[in-house]
């Protein structure tokens, strides 16, 4: 009685493996569709460095709408990224930028709709790093 507990334990716990194992998209450099990659060199990628800036300028736009003036931040780098693919590409962003004359870091991310003619850029988040 036991063996057989045993076996069909092995069993099933063979057959979830192997149905994760094909179960799982995986592309060509071993990351999971649909998961993060980060991105390399963000401090010399000028692509990179002109997506921060963006999210800077958003933020500082949409702070401007809602009344606010008094926290504008001035875009320093990016110094740190990661993709992932949706539907377009969402970018996570940490950016250093100067607020109330302090450098301070920032978490943004961005989606970007490569098949529009604009490639629009929407920034979704935009938030300090406590």
């Amino acid at each position: 009685m036991v063996k057989n507990n045993l076996k069909n334990l092995a069993l099933s716990f063979l057959a979830i493996t192997l149905l994760l194992v094909i179960f799982t998209p995986v592309n060509g450099f071993r990351t999971i569709m649909g998961g993060r990659t980060p991105v390399e060199d963000v401090e010399k990628d000028k692509a990179m460095q002109a997506l921060g800036r963006f999210a800077v300028e958003e933020h500082n736009k949409n702070q401007v709408n809602d009344g606010d003036t008094s926290d504008l931040i001035k875009f320093s780098q990016v110094v740190g990224a990661e993709k992932q693919i949706v539907s377009g590409i969402k970018y996570f962003l940490t950016i250093e930028g100067i607020e109330n004359g302090k450098s301070r870091m920032f978490d943004s991310v961005i989606l970007i709709k490569p098949w529009s003619k604009s490639e629009d850029k929407e920034l979704i988040s935009f938030s300090p790093i406590q």
